[in-house]
């Protein structure tokens, strides 16, 4: 079976249509991660009606393109649809008000409007079908009740809906008022949705103006006041004379056309030929379905840039408050008095130990294992159950990987208290001010409540001590590195290998030539290896402490830290920071957006360019 491509077409337009709802959806996940920011709940009930529009528009997308008529009493809609379809008395025309009082569907075959009735209810709904109409193969043309008259509350839902359900919209005007507020405002929450040709206005009774006035005056006035009125611009305005192209006009003999300047015949070709052609359907839907994705791309960009400069500054009141919050409470950490320089020193003779070769490095592997030892020691006299205190030592001395937990372990739950305690009470002085800003760029009140804005606990503690502890193992790193350089292995270890070596050599002589060395000799070898170990070893214990000693290596990594948060933010961020950031996000990431400033321009210059062809 071969596959049409029409029927392609369909296949991918339905695709990019999916594609443009995972849009509008993800939109909507990224505002509800914002829940304080209140323009965030009327964006996410209108990403639910983009949705439920562009759902709408797939479901009806194989059927024939819906041109919908509106207007006010007295427009001229009816005798425009009458015209358009070359039969008088089509729709209702006359004075009495409302002259529609339903939706009227125009169709060719009556089955067509099946789907419309369904939906708008078969009690408000009037359908007129010819089979001679041929130039409705692939349209509907709709007449709706009158958006002013005496019967709103019934009528009004029908136009909703009936709009809901339009790829066209034609909205028109009467010239001799053609600015009418009320008809004005009741439109320009509709036609933001839709985009490019979607939208065509009609200035009707164009016969009844003075020719000149209405090209020089009029008709530059009216464009100007319905782009700014809907804050948009429209592709094309007409001015038409409706009466003129019925069968039977049925003028007033003194109240003829005053001039010949009509574009009814444009108006005509647009619907029924550019729109009444099998692609144009599926063009249409698409360019409609785009456009609701990008309606609702702009209308977020709009309201994330009323509260943006606002966001930035209260964004970076709470950077400056954070780093300052953070700086207080690795001080805790810094100032942590003995336990934690004896922690640093462990660790440093540990990466030592790995790094050592020779006399001197037994003597310190020896020695981080004696400091390890001593932690397990000391951890039994802190409060606490002793059992796993001792448990914990005999865990250290065993496992040397384990070692490191152990040590960290000291003094922990002191100085994250302290630390905790710091950096809440930084924030809190400085979190009036910034609460306040941030209700004038429409966050929620609850935003002052600071128990409410601040970290959670645990996740603070993480982050504290996790920057700490990486800086501070660095600094240890590097220390070990420094202190294990060649040079400096060969200098500790040569007087023991030195004095090694002559014991041994002696030792062996002796033994091949049968001259066997007393005990004493030995003992008085082993004592002075012994010394010259020792009195290496110390002398490298001195070397330690001035070089790499645990309060130099504890200043190094606080100032290390305080340069690492000047530069970046800080890790734990509040709720608060975290919702600034989701709400200034979505103009940096708000790319359809930017299509829609640009289909906007270029639909503004074929506004002009269709008022210069119109004059």
């Amino acid at each position: 079976m071969t596959i049409s491509n029409r029927q392609t077409g369909s296949i991918r337009a339905l695709g990019r249509i999916e594609g443009y709802k995972n849009d509008v959806r993800m939109l909507e996940a990224i505002v509800n991660q914002a829940p304080m920011w209140q323009p965030g709940a009327s964006l996410k009930k209108q990403c639910d009606q983009v949705l439920r529009m562009i759902t709408e528009l797939e479901e009806r997308f194989e059927r024939k393109l819906v041109v919908t008529l509106i207007g006010p009493c007295g427009s001229g809609k009816s005798t425009l649809l009458n015209a358009l379809a070359e039969v008088d008395g089509l729709s209702e025309a006359g004075n009495l008000r409302p002259t529609t009082r339903n939706i009227v569907v125009f169709c060719r075959e009556k089955s067509d409007a099946g789907h419309l009735s369904q939906v708008l209810g078969t009690e408000n709904v009037e359908t007129r079908s010819s089979h001679m109409a041929a130039f409705l193969d692939h349209v509907m043309l709709i007449d709706t009740p009158d958006t002013d008259s005496n019967e709103y509350e019934k009528q009004i839902p029908m136009v909703h809906n009936a709009i809901a359900l339009s790829d066209i919209l034609i909205c028109v005007f009467d010239s001799e008022n053609p600015k009418r507020r009320d008809h004005v405002d009741f439109l320009a929450s509709y036609v933001r949705f839709f985009g490019g040709d979607s939208l065509v206005v009609v200035i009707n009774k164009c016969d009844r103006q003075d020719e000149n006035e209405l090209k020089e005056k009029i008709l530059p006035e009216f464009l100007e006041f319905i782009n700014n009125a809907w804050e948009r611009p429209v592709q094309t305005v007409l001015c038409i004379s409706a009466r003129r192209h019925l069968r039977n006009p049925g003028w007033d003999p003194t109240a003829e056309p005053l001039h010949d300047f009509d574009q009814f015949e444009a108006l005509r070709q647009m619907i029924f030929g550019s729109f009444n052609r099998p692609g144009f359907v599926i063009d249409r839907r698409l360019e409609n379905a785009e456009s609701l994705r990008n309606y609702i791309f702009e209308e977020t960009r709009v309201e994330v840039e009323k509260d943006l400069e606002k966001l930035e500054a209260a964004k970076e009141n709470i950077h400056e408050a954070e780093t300052k919050a953070v700086k207080d409470a690795l001080f805790a950490f810094k100032n942590n008095n003995s336990r934690q320089r004896f922690g640093v020193n462990v660790l440093l003779y540990q990466r030592l130990a790995n790094r050592w070769l020779g006399p001197v490095g037994w003597v310190i592997a020896i020695w981080a294992r004696i400091l390890i030892f001593g932690t397990g020691i000391a951890a039994m006299f802190r409060f606490g159950n002793p059992f796993r205190q001792l448990a914990g030592m005999v865990s250290s001395f065993r496992h040397f990987k384990e070692s490191r937990a152990s040590v960290a372990e000291t003094g922990k739950s002191h100085r994250v208290d302290t630390a905790i305690r710091d950096y809440r009470l930084s924030i809190s002085k400085k979190w009036p001010d910034i609460a306040e800003s941030l209700v004038k760029a429409r966050f929620d009140k609850s935003v002052r409540r600071i128990k409410d804005v601040l970290p959670d606990r645990d996740i603070l503690d993480g982050d504290l001590n996790t920057l700490w502890s990486d800086s501070l193992d660095n600094e240890i790193e590097k220390s070990s590195k420094i202190m294990s350089g060649f040079l400096l292995q060969i200098v500790f270890n040569l007087p023991v290998i030195g004095i090694l070596g002559h014991v041994g050599w002696i030792t062996a002589r002796n033994y091949f030539t049968g001259n066997y060395l007393s005990s004493d000799f030995f003992v008085h070898a082993f004592l002075t290896i012994g010394i010259i170990l020792f009195l290496s070893f110390f002398l490298f214990q001195g070397c330690v402490r001035l070089a790499a000693g645990s309060e130099k290596i504890t200043r190094n990594a606080f100032e290390k830290v305080k340069h690492q948060i000047e530069q970046f933010q800080p890790i734990s961020m509040n709720p608060v920071s975290e919702q600034i950031d989701t709400v200034l996000n979505l103009t940096f990431s708000n790319r359809p957006a930017e299509q829609v400033m640009n289909r906007r321009s270029k639909s503004l210059r074929n506004s002009n360019q269709v008022l210069k062809n119109s004059v």
